[in-house]
């Protein structure tokens, strides 16, 4: 007789720590990258730097590449709206705003989520969700106001654009439930769709940039390997090996942890300041998020 598994097992929770870790590194990485990297190569390196990492895993573990069609449509889409835009957004916002900033605005992708669920899905908002959704976005105009109020224009592109990121991802999540993600496993899947999103990068950044003539520092070689390799790779591994283990509900607790994280690294390595009033914003779109998802799950963020 099997014996019954009970809830996530210690080594779950030791992953899901490694996972809050890693994906709270991407903001120190992007900032990194951009020291001397302009912002849509940086975008490109590292799509394609996780795209290769993660084929050769696909490749290791046995998983079967997709060839239909309808799978192929779905990772062009996937690539777009959970690749080639938002790195590209990430990349400039991230030129006119702080990491730690970053790191708490991206907390906004399960508020659009909902909204967009109501709109084009058949999950209806419940007056529970509204309030959700409503206490969470003052959260935002918490982080808003004082660029706003202050004129300080480039600061507030910045937030702007990264909700900007934040709503792409949302819009991913939503195409995937009405569309599907395409066949094969979710490690190939992710393969596929970081491949679609460097074959449209890679051309833009030379049509616009020019990548050969960059210089990269060291600072600067390294947020493009931890981009590629720590975010995009073994980011998205913990979450397949995750998934697998302890099941999405479980995974989506990783969406607390970036945050802290993002801002320990910001304060520690960038010399970034951080304000009460950012702490108590994130707190505030924290509430929001876990009224609005109350006995319906967490919803995970994408990177």
């Amino acid at each position: 007789m099997k014996p019954i598994h009970h809830g996530p097992r210690a080594d779950d929770y030791a992953l899901l720590g490694l996972l809050g870790l890693v994906f709270g590194t991407t903001y120190l990485f992007i900032s990194l990258g951009l020291q001397t990297i302009p912002p849509i190569t940086l975008a490109a390196l590292r799509a394609l730097g996780g795209a290769v990492a993660l084929l050769v895993l696909t490749v290791a573990f046995g998983h079967e590449i997709p060839r239909d069609r309808r799978s192929w449509r779905a990772f062009t889409l996937l690539g777009f709206f959970g690749g080639a835009l938002p790195f590209t957004l990430m990349s400039y916002a991230q030129q006119r705003i702080e990491s730690s900033l970053a790191s708490i605005l991206i907390t906004s992708m399960p508020l659009f989520t909902l909204a967009l669920a109501h709109a084009f899905t058949d999950d209806r908002a419940s007056p529970r969700k509204v309030a959700g959704v409503l206490i969470g976005f003052a959260g935002i105009l918490l982080l808003l106001g004082p660029a706003a109020l202050a004129g300080k224009s480039s600061s507030l592109v910045g937030q702007v654009l990264y909700l900007g990121v934040a709503l792409c991802y949302a819009v991913m999540g939503i195409l995937i439930r009405r569309l599907g993600a395409g066949s094969g496993t979710a490690l190939s899947r992710t393969a596929c769709s970081n491949g679609m999103a460097t074959l449209m990068l890679v051309p833009l950044a030379f049509l616009l940039e020019q990548p050969f003539a960059v210089a990269p520092s060291l600072n600067s070689i390294i947020g493009v390997l931890g981009l590629g390799l720590i975010s995009s790779t073994l980011g998205q591994f913990l979450v397949f090996r995750l998934n697998a283990s302890a099941g999405p509900n479980f995974t989506s607790a990783n969406n607390y942890m970036g945050p802290p994280v993002g801002i320990m690294w910001g304060v520690l390595l960038l010399g970034e300041e951080i304000s009460w009033l950012r702490i108590a914003a994130m707190l505030v779109i924290f509430t929001g998020i876990a009224f609005a998802t109350t006995r319906t799950g967490v919803m995970r963020l994408a990177r």
